[in-house]
């Protein structure tokens, strides 16, 4: 009898424990975001959860974590190093959503529609030489503060930092060299380093990580710029402008709304040659609910010169430098992040818009600002001529760059933030991304329309695009945006003389 119940015990066992395994190796939730992807799962009991990253490439990796507090302020949540798996403080993760969640129920919005994220900035230290990478990670707020576990699988593109020569040419900066640091920033090395950091020469570290060295300034609740015309030429021949803005998520279809930041890399440390990086999405709206329906119109009546016109959205922005610390301490190479988030109420989020008098200008407001600084140091993208009147929105503009969904809509944020910033870095940190994981044009669109009083009269629209190409997923990508030259064109048939009244009905074309 007691050898059947040890045999029966043991089919039991053969039988409960893949389905055990199962129940506990298959995720809850999964989230594919091109370059990263997130699984969460159920917590093995009478033990802690774990959040992982896991990076499929040989040698060190470090990973700091970079989050962003709902009143917009940067946060450090640790740096950790690893090879292969690095574990991160998951109690720190927990604590950064936990004030999340709060924020989210105060202003009457459900958390669970919302993905609040955080910015890997990893190196690699293999093969002799030194790579990094800037990756967004949406995190799942309502899945963490379950208690589950999660893993963040990073795509193995490493971009080149440091070659085996310049490694064997190091040598720490001078610490009368260093800018102050930010305060409450950790010393270096962190003590969360493993052993696999110290496998040195008589046990000296051989890990590189990203340490954040000032936040230069950050903005809470302040109008984002996602669209905006300059009005000129002919600006009494306008007879309306509509700003239109719509952002709907699906979870049937997996559309999300997404916000990216955007970073400039500086391997020289002369401050003369930047390489530009999209971190990918930071922060994502979900669920099926339509976030914002905005439409503006301006009467012609009311432009009476020069002007700029633009819609946006209220949001959070800051920007940070980070510089490279090797295993004797701080290097030439830096780092520059520009974040950016909206601002949700009641489960909504918050327009803004404006009409502003004048050409576009460094003092001016928010969107003559932006407007400047697009002219400045963006370049051209394309030009749609008209008779009657233009409409352009957002993926009109993306489809004429051949760029992604996530891009198609550029927030030039930077104006708006001080920080001692050259020529050279300015038009890659200008702007971060909004856009859709998934090209669905009706689930985030931004447009401009501009109409006429006469048929006959002509308008054009000049719209701009990054100046250099975005790194993302193996492949570069320009930054589109909805900022245009709006000019209505001079009349040039003499048939017709507004001045006098002496012009044709709209119907008819002038004769010459």
């Amino acid at each position: 009898m007691r050898r059947k119940k040890i045999v029966v015990l043991g089919l039991s066992l053969l039988v409960i424990l893949p389905v055990f395994w199962a129940v506990f190796s298959t995720p809850v939730e999964a989230s594919d975001y091109e370059e990263v992807k997130v699984a969460y799962y159920r917590t093995l009991p009478f033990k802690e959860p774990e959040a992982k990253v896991l990076i499929s490439s040989k040698g060190v990796n470090t990973v700091t974590v970079l989050g962003m507090l709902p009143n917009g302020t940067p946060v450090d949540l640790g740096t950790y190093a690893g090879r292969g798996s690095i574990t991160l403080d998951y109690k720190r993760i927990e604590r950064y959503l936990q004030t999340w969640e709060e924020h989210l129920k105060k202003t009457g919005t459900d958390p669970s529609l919302v993905n609040p994220g955080v910015v890997l900035l990893g190196t690699n230290h293999g093969k002799g030489k030194l790579g990094y990478f800037v990756k967004g990670v949406p995190l799942n707020l309502k899945e963490v503060l379950k208690r589950r576990s999660f893993r963040v699988s990073i795509a193995n593109d490493f971009r080149p930092l440091l070659s085996s020569t310049e490694l064997e040419r190091l040598k720490p900066l001078e610490a009368s060299t260093m800018a102050e640091k930010g305060a409450g920033i950790d010393s270096f090395p962190p003590g969360s380093f493993p052993e696999e950091c110290y496998s040195g020469p008589y046990g000296t570290s051989v890990c590189f990580d990203w340490v954040l060295e000032k936040v230069y300034d950050t903005e809470d609740n302040t109008a984002i710029p996602l669209a905006a015309a300059f009005l000129n030429g002919d600006v009494g021949e306008i007879d309306d402008v509509y700003l239109r803005e719509q952002f709907q998520s699906s979870r049937v279809l997996g559309v999300e709304i997404g916000f990216s930041a955007v970073a400039a890399v500086d391997r020289s440390g002369t401050g003369a040659n930047y390489e530009a990086q999209i971190a990918g999405m930071v922060y994502t709206l979900k669920g099926t609910r339509l976030w914002l329906n905005k439409v503006v119109r301006i009467r012609g009546e009311d432009i009476r010169r020069p002007t700029v016109v633009g819609i946006g959205i209220k949001g959070d922005i800051a920007l940070a430098k980070y510089r490279l610390y090797g295993p004797y301490g701080p290097l030439k190479v830096t780092m520059y992040v520009v974040m950016a988030q909206p601002e949700i109420r009641n489960g909504k989020l918050i327009p803004a818009w404006s009409k502003e008098g004048g050409a576009p200008s460094r003092y001016g407001g928010t969107f003559r600002r932006a407007m400047y600084y697009i002219e400045r140091y963006w370049k051209p993208s394309f030009t749609v001529k008209s008779k009657d009147f233009i409409d352009v929105n957002n993926f009109d503009v993306s489809q004429s760059v051949s760029t992604l969904p996530l891009f198609s809509v550029a927030a030039p944020v930077l104006p708006k933030l001080d920080g001692p910033l050259g020529a050279d870095v300015y038009p890659i940190l200008l702007s971060a991304g909004v856009g859709v994981t998934k090209y669905r044009s009706e689930y985030a669109l931004v447009g401009i329309t501009v109409g006429l009083e006469h048929r006959y009269r002509e308008v054009s629209g000049t719209f701009y695009k990054s100046p250099v190409r975005f790194e993302y997923s193996g492949n570069e990508y320009w930054l589109s945006s909805m900022y245009a030259d709006v000019t209505v064109l001079p009349l040039s048939n003499p048939g017709c003389d507004p001045r006098r009244r002496v012009c044709p009905k709209d119907e008819e074309t002038p004769e010459s």
